[in-house]
């Protein structure tokens, strides 16, 4: 008895490695996807590029591989996404990137701002759901918006709230600290030798993500909205044309006040 529930077993499992693989066999020799994938390629190659990057992986849980193509393109390398609807590839996301990551239904693209010595980075994270997507993050960052920082430090416990700008032209800074900053540390700040990199409009309203406090001042890491930015005295840093992209930086709680929810 026991060793016909072995065999069963191993048939089994036999059984079920042949099931996916048959199915990826069947993906690859469907002429109606070689057709599309062939058309995808050769557009590709129109743009006088050879060289590219081509991963399967089912990225919204329906049973159908999707697929990811990565090839360069100027600079930058270019990513393009095809979901897999009924057999039918569609492109849902196409845009530039330096790097991505890709975690079970989630992809991050990340982008460097123009032009290579930019501080600034995109981050676009993107959510996979049976043929849909949602965007998770759309954010610009400068690289060193973390900087002093330690995990103890971060008070990522608490819930968002927003708060109100009581002041006008108020500072936005790359770090949570006030201190002069050498010339190649500031180089792309709005004010020379300090870490601003912003000026906030009266009365904007602003996502809290977390708070600290350091040397009696409290930091707050908050969301602004391109509206929120006088582009007048500082360059704005999101400066590309993603829907409702936001600046992630530091403020000081000085002349803010929390605004209550009911």
């Amino acid at each position: 008895m026991k060793y016909s529930i072995f065999y069963l077993l191993v048939f089994m499992l036999i059984g079920c490695k042949y099931n996916t693989n048959s199915k990826k066999e069947k993906l690859t020799q469907n002429s109606g996807f070689q057709k599309q994938f062939d058309s995808i390629e050769n557009k590709i190659k129109e743009k006088q590029i050879n060289d590219f990057e081509k991963k399967s992986k089912d990225l919204d849980g329906d049973g159908d591989d999707d697929f990811i193509y990565l090839y360069q393109c100027g600079e930058s390398d270019c990513i393009d996404i095809y979901m897999n609807k009924e057999e039918k590839l569609t492109k849902e996301i196409s845009e530039l990137c330096f790097k991505y990551l890709l975690k079970e239904n989630k992809i991050l693209i990340k982008r460097n701002h123009c032009c290579g010595e930019s501080p600034y980075t995109s981050y676009r994270t993107f959510e996979f759901k049976k043929d849909s997507i949602n965007l998770l993050d759309n954010y610009v960052l400068f690289n060193d918006s973390k900087e002093f920082l330690s995990p103890k430090e971060m008070d990522i416990s608490l819930n968002n709230y927003d708060v109100k700008i009581e002041n006008d032209n108020y500072n936005i800074r790359f770090s949570p600290v006030i201190r002069e900053y050498k010339e190649d540390e500031s180089y792309f700040s709005c004010v020379p030798n300090t870490n601003i990199i912003g000026k906030l409009k009266k009365n904007s309203i602003l996502k809290v993500l977390f708070e600290i406090k350091k040397e009696d001042r409290t930091w707050l890491f908050v969301e602004i909205k391109k509206n929120n930015l006088n582009s007048e005295l500082c360059d704005n840093p999101i400066n590309y044309n993603y829907k409702g992209q936001m600046l992630r930086a530091w403020i000081s709680d000085t002349f803010t006040s929390k605004i209550e929810h009911y």
